[in-house]
C-alpha cells in the first residue's frame, strides 16, 4: 500500500460514493487506475465492504447503549453471538478483557425498548451479569479505520 492507496481509502472513508473520477482529480490518476486500485485493495482484503451510516434520530432510535456481560462458559457463548449477529439492533459485538467478558452496543427508539432487549440478553442462556451504560451524546463515529498516512503499510 502506498501514498496514493492510502488517499484513496481516506476518500472513500468520508463518502463511499466518491467517484472513481473526483478521486482520480484528487490523486491525479485515470479513472481506470483509480478503479484498479481500489479492486485491488478489495482483493486483498484491505476494502471489506461499503456500507451505508445511517442517521439514528431520523430512524427514531435515540437511545444508544453499551452491555457488558459476564458469561459463563461451554454452548451458551454461542447463543449470545448468535443472538447478537441475528439482532438488527445489536450495532456491535466484542469479546473483551477485564471484569466482563462481551460488550454489546445497542440502538433503542427509546428506554423501554432499550429494557425489553436488555432482558432478551440476560435471558440467554450463560449470561451470569450485565452492566449497561447508557451513552448521552456522541462525540465520534468513526466507522472505518485507516491506515497511518506516514507509516508503511
Amino acid at each position: 500500500m502506498d501514498t496514493i492507496d492510502k488517499q484513496i481509502l481516506k476518500l472513500l472513508s468520508e463518502n463511499a460514493n466518491t467517484t472513481a473520477t473526483e478521486i482520480g482529480n484528487t490523486v491525479n490518476l485515470s479513472v481506470p487506475a483509480v478503479n484498479k486500485r481500489i479492486s485491488r485493495m478489495q482483493k486483498e482484503g484491505i476494502i471489506d465492504f461499503f456500507t451505508v451510516v445511517t442517521n439514528a434520530k431520523k430512524l427514531n432510535k435515540t437511545v444508544t447503549a453499551f452491555v457488558f456481560i459476564v458469561m459463563q462458559y461451554g454452548d451458551s457463548v454461542a447463543s449470545l453471538l448468535e443472538y447478537a449477529k441475528k439482532e438488527p439492533d445489536v450495532l456491535e459485538c466484542y469479546s473483551i478483557t477485564g471484569e466482563y467478558d462481551y460488550m454489546l452496543k445497542i440502538c433503542a427508539k427509546d428506554i423501554e425498548s432499550l429494557e425489553e432487549k436488555i432482558l432478551r440478553i440476560k435471558n440467554n442462556k450463560g449470561v451470569m451479569k450485565s452492566h449497561t451504560m447508557i451513552s448521552l451524546m456522541e462525540h465520534k463515529l468513526m466507522p472505518t479505520v485507516l491506515p497511518d498516512m506516514d507509516e508503511e503499510v
